[in-house]
């Protein structure tokens, strides 16, 4: 099974979705109501974008509701300034059973000078609730079909693994 991300489950599972079917790009552009004291755009108003963004690519892959389950390593790598244009772009990199994980990334762009840059990247995962009854629910497995796609579930994989491991040694004292 050369392009697929998981093998095909009973035959009640939503039949399988490419991360392209479910990409999302939502933009803003930045105010100076949205600065912090150093001058920048404050970081939770970037999370808010990208937990949106991701939020949507969710929705759309699954076609249900969903909850945010986890934002992990976010990536402030440079600042977003007032009177930027904020793009987030969101895919999905992995499937389980009721969870997805998505990338997402942010650009801005300083609209006088065309310059743009990524300033902030994340994965952030989902889960899937059945309409009725709140529960997790299944979601469409996902097809892989481009070779940045594989990759990016590869690392999503392992991202997983990672994150098994440390669950499984039981809680966190931070």
């Amino acid at each position: 099974m050369p392009n697929d991300a998981q093998p095909a489950a009973a035959t009640d599972a939503p039949p399988p979705k490419t991360p392209r079917e479910s990409y999302t790009v939502l933009s803003e552009s930045m105010m100076p109501d949205q600065l912090n004291h150093h001058g920048n755009v404050f970081g939770g108003v970037i999370l808010a974008l990208v937990d949106k963004c991701g939020g949507v690519v969710a929705r759309r892959h699954a076609r249900l509701p969903v909850v945010t389950v986890s934002i992990d390593r976010v990536e402030f790598r440079e600042p977003v300034y007032a009177n930027d244009y904020v793009e987030a772009h969101g895919r999905i990199v992995y499937v389980g059973r009721s969870s997805m994980d998505i990338l997402v990334t942010v650009e801005a762009e300083q609209v006088e000078t065309g310059l743009r840059r990524q300033t902030n990247r994340c994965i952030l995962t989902y889960v899937a609730l059945d309409k009725l009854n709140g529960k997790p629910a299944t979601v469409p497995p996902l097809t892989l079909e481009t070779d940045e796609d594989r990759r990016l579930h590869a690392l999503a994989e392992r991202r997983r693994q990672r994150r098994q491991a440390e669950a499984a040694d039981g809680p966190q004292e931070w």
